[in-house]
Formats: C-alpha cells, sequence, structure tokens
C-alpha cells in the first residue's frame, strides 16, 4: 500500500484519499456523526460503490493513524473502528502471515474472543 503524504481531495467522493494499493484506493469522508474509510475498487471513480467500510469517531488524525499502521496484505481490516457496515468482512490475501491481527471480530470491532462493550451487540457470547 502507497500511503500518500498528504491526504489527496476526491471531489466525486468528497472526502480524502488517504493511501491507494494495487485493488482499491483508501478514502475517508463524513458520514453522520462518523467518519467512514471506504476501500474504494481502482476503476470505480464514477460509481457510487465500494467494497469494505469502516467507520470512527469523528476524528481525521485517528483514521490517518489507522490506515497508516494498516498492512492490507497481511491483515484483513485497520484497526480502531468502532462499526463495520459492509459485508462480506474483507480478508488479507496473505492474512496466513498475521493470524494474530485476523481473528474474528464482532461488528463493532472487537475481537470476539476480547469481548464487545456493546449493549446487547448481536455477537456477544
Amino acid at each position: 500500500m502507497q500511503l500518500h503524504p498528504t491526504p489527496i481531495l476526491d471531489p466525486h467522493w468528497e472526502g480524502y484519499e488517504l493511501a491507494a494499493d494495487d485493488a482499491h484506493r483508501y478514502v475517508w469522508i463524513w458520514q453522520g456523526f462518523n467518519i467512514r474509510l471506504l476501500a474504494i475498487p481502482k476503476g470505480n471513480d464514477g460509481n457510487w460503490s465500494y467494497d469494505h467500510g469502516w467507520c470512527y469517531p469523528r476524528d481525521p488524525q485517528q483514521v490517518t493513524a489507522a490506515v497508516a499502521a494498516w498492512d492490507p496484505d497481511t491483515q484483513d481490516e485497520p484497526t480502531g473502528w468502532h462499526k463495520r457496515p459492509t459485508h462480506p468482512v474483507r480478508w488479507a490475501p496473505l492474512r496466513h502471515e498475521d493470524p494474530e491481527c485476523n481473528r474474528a471480530r464482532c461488528v463493532h470491532g472487537p475481537y470476539l474472543a476480547e469481548g464487545c462493550r456493546t449493549i446487547n451487540c448481536p455477537d456477544a457470547p
């Protein structure tokens, strides 16, 4: 993944592209009370669709830090999100190289083994 030194304004999505890899551009947009990080397939700029999305608190620096720390080749998802609005869950192509980061998560972000703090979480044991 190639991180951009400065986020690039994306007028189509009205957001900021933070990085890109061979398959996706990673753009964050304001989404109500959240920021949503989108994995937009390359060549899909004229459509309002994306493959994966993750919601974060309204703090652009938190999203930027999560993308900077993420290796989409070996890690299924970035860290720090609190809602995954898309299905199916993203699987990294080389996920076997980082099994610790690719454990099952609930829809609110925490690993299932660590439990979720969200009341009535549908994934809670």
